[in-house]
C-alpha cells in the first residue's frame, strides 16, 4: 500500500493540508519520496488543498497517515476512496509501524475549519461574493411563468 504523510525536515508534521512535504511511502518494496508542496501565491490553502489531491492522485496513494486535519481536506480523501489513518502520539516517521496504524472511518475525527465557520475564507471570497450576487439578483427577479400567471390575474396586457 502507498502511503502519504505530512512532513517538514523529516518530521511528521500536525496539519495534513498546510503542510511544506508529503513523505510517500511503499510498505511493500520499501520505496519512500519526499515531496514538496508549493505554497499558494495568496496567503491561503486553498490551492494548496487542490495540489494535494492532484500530487496524491499522480502518486497512486491509497493512504494517508494524519495527525491532524480539516473537516474538507479529509471530506476529499473520503469522497476519493484514500484510506486515512491516524499515527499513535510520539510515534516517529522514520520508525513508523504499519500495522499500529489506527483507521480514521468518521467526518468526526476533524475539526472544523475556524475560517470557514467565520466565513472569513480569503481565497475563495470573491467566489462567494460572485454567488451571493447571483443569488440577490434572482431573488429580485420573477420567472417568466410566475410574471405571466400574474399578468393574467391582475388583466395586464403587454
Amino acid at each position: 500500500m502507498k502511503y502519504a504523510i505530512p512532513i517538514c525536515n523529516g518530521k511528521l508534521f500536525n496539519h495534513y493540508s498546510k503542510s511544506p512535504q508529503l513523505l510517500v511511502i511503499d510498505d511493500v518494496t520499501g520505496q519512500h519520496e519526499t515531496i514538496e508542496v508549493l505554497q499558494p501565491k495568496i496567503n491561503s490553502t486553498c490551492g494548496k488543498k487542490t495540489q494535494i489531491m492532484s500530487l496524491l492522485s499522480q502518486q497512486k496513494v491509497d493512504a494517508v497517515i494524519v495527525k491532524n486535519i480539516g473537516e474538507a481536506m479529509l471530506s476529499s480523501l473520503f469522497h476519493q476512496g484514500i484510506k486515512v489513518f491516524t499515527i499513535i502520539r510520539g510515534a516517529e516517521v522514520t520508525t513508523l509501524d504499519f500495522s499500529k496504524l489506527v483507521p480514521v472511518t468518521d467526518i468526526s475525527f476533524a475539526r472544523p475549519s475556524v475560517n470557514k465557520q467565520h466565513k472569513d475564507h480569503q481565497c475563495c471570497k470573491n467566489k462567494h461574493a460572485q454567488l451571493e450576487n447571483k443569488l440577490a439578483v434572482r431573488m429580485n427577479q420573477l420567472s417568466p411563468k410566475t410574471l405571466s400567471k400574474l399578468q393574467r390575474i391582475y388583466g395586464i396586457d403587454r
